[in-house]
């Protein structure tokens, strides 16, 4: 299914058809940024809970996903500005971490908002990091690095279409666990 705009923002995910009750949601996804797919939809029987709550909690940030400092920065700068305060890493290059433990423990409580999609599950491994802001302009701009050809790509998406599909595919992931849960009496 897919759940929004694909030339905008959509989610495209699917319940692997053979999951007997009970059972978690196991499936496929992958998200759609003006036209372009970020994820490995083809990667099977992935959690499909933790991009759930990870799409919800950026609902609730979206209007916090700007500081002033990038106004400044290229879009480089600003992937490895975030790249380097939260992963310790620059693109493909380990970086020297000299912060105390209270030091990264404050970066990550200030940055980890501008996590996106990294870690949110396997669909998402191998398509590089990325990173979400919401631009003085009201649009979105997802930050993702390129690690084939080591470089950033950005891609712009509404507010609107970005809160639409995620409301859509909440809906519909809470119908699948209710389902698979088998309490859908």
């Amino acid at each position: 299914m897919i759940f929004g705009d694909k030339m905008d923002f959509a989610i495209e995910a699917m319940v692997e058809p053979d999951l007997k009750v009970p059972s978690s949601v196991w499936g496929r996804m992958c998200v759609w940024v003006a036209g372009v797919s970020i994820g490995d939809y083809d990667d099977h029987y992935c959690g499909l809970g933790a991009p759930e709550s990870g799409f919800s909690e950026k609902c609730d940030q979206i209007d916090d996903l700007w500081i002033v400092e990038f106004e400044t920065m290229s879009d480089s700068d600003i992937w490895n500005f975030l790249d380097g305060k939260l992963y310790n890493w620059n693109g493909n290059i380990e970086l020297e971490d000299d912060r105390t433990l209270d030091q990264i423990r404050s970066d990550d409580k200030q940055y980890s908002k501008f996590n996106f999609l990294t870690n949110w599950g396997e669909m998402f491994d191998r398509g590089g990091k990325s990173f979400l802001l919401a631009q003085p302009d009201g649009m979105l701009k997802v930050l993702n690095y390129d690690y084939e050809n080591s470089k950033v790509n950005n891609y712009l998406c509404s507010k609107f279409g970005f809160r639409r599909a995620v409301k859509c595919f909440c809906d519909w992931y809470a119908q699948q666990r209710t389902h698979l849960s088998g309490n859908n009496i």
